[in-house]
């Protein structure tokens, strides 16, 4: 395929987008809209404008001219995370977007074996995650529990993911990365990719350095990546603010192991995607045009869709 199909479609070159969230409110109800969720519109005040159908026919518009020609979409609290996968397997069969999906799968349900078994029927379906973020302060709280990482249930429906062959995308905040150290320990086979930069709590000088260390431990792991995703939301847009994290975060991993993101529609309400990617290459300005190109794609391409 050429680099001028469609922008969630295979392309040979170009940008990837690791993770956007694509919404069909006509057809399925979403566990976060009704009823709202004060830890959503504590996180921004206008989360809930993006309350409406995103299609990929609006991912693609909202892209257009970015240079962005891929998309891996991943799931946004349906009420039914199958019905949701059901719908973008579709999306993907008729207009090639997304080129790969993240569902969501609750490991401590009775139900995960037979919900991955379900996932393996929809080729779109490339990596599965559960949001585990956990904080004293009940407005960051946006997992069900603060003990998953160590629940023998929820452990045993880990193995299961392991067995499928599936990417584990991780949700915690930096604060919590030293609990997941047994779990990468354990499952050294898996590939797991932890999303929004580790997400740190505290952005003061004492918060990056204490990020660091912790992102340093994390990053002994060759099975783990690091997807930037929510630049905006969690830095802000400004750029010279942005980009001693992302630096910082390129330096810990390498970019054959960091993913670029947009998090549309979420970020779309604080910039465009064009001032993302403007924000990102001055940050990354000085690497070789090989690692720049795996930030950007290749290592997107890697993970998520290995048979572009």
């Amino acid at each position: 395929m050429t680099a001028d199909r469609t922008a969630g479609g295979r392309a040979a070159s170009g940008v990837i987008d690791a993770h956007a969230h694509l919404l069909n409110t006509a057809e399925l109800r979403y566990r976060w809209i009704e009823p709202r969720n004060p830890a959503l519109t504590h996180l921004l005040s206008n989360y809930y404008d993006i309350a409406r159908d995103f299609t990929p026919a609006d991912y693609t518009r909202a892209v257009a001219g970015t240079g962005i020609t891929a998309v891996v979409a991943c799931e946004f609290g349906a009420a039914d995370p199958i019905a949701e996968a059901q719908w973008v397997q579709r999306c993907h069969d008729a207009t090639g977007t997304p080129a790969a999906f993240i569902a969501a799968v609750d490991l401590s349900s009775p139900n995960v074996r037979d919900d991955l078994a379900r996932y393996a029927d929809l080729p779109v379906v490339r990596a599965v995650r559960q949001p585990l973020y956990w904080a004293n302060n009940p407005l960051t709280r946006l997992g069900a529990r603060p003990d998953f990482l160590t629940d023998p249930v929820w452990l045993r429906g880990f193995e299961r993911v392991a067995a499928t062959g599936l990417v584990w995308d991780l949700l915690l905040y930096d604060e919590q990365l030293p609990q997941a150290v047994q779990l990468l320990k354990s499952f050294p086979e898996v590939t797991i990719v932890l999303e929004a930069a580790g997400w740190p709590l505290d952005r003061g000088a004492d918060g990056f350095w204490r990020w660091r260390d912790r992102l340093a431990a994390i990053s002994r792991y060759p099975n783990v990546f690091l997807k930037l995703q929510g630049l905006a939301l969690i830095f802000g847009v400004n750029g010279a603010a942005i980009g001693p994290w992302l630096r910082a975060a390129v330096d810990i991993f390498g970019a054959d192991r960091c993913l670029f993101a947009t998090h549309l529609p979420v970020d779309g309400l604080l910039w465009t995607c064009e001032q993302l990617l403007n924000v990102t290459r001055a940050s990354l300005r000085g690497l070789d045009p090989t690692a720049e190109r795996d930030y950007l794609a290749g290592t997107a391409e890697r993970v998520y869709v290995p048979d572009r």
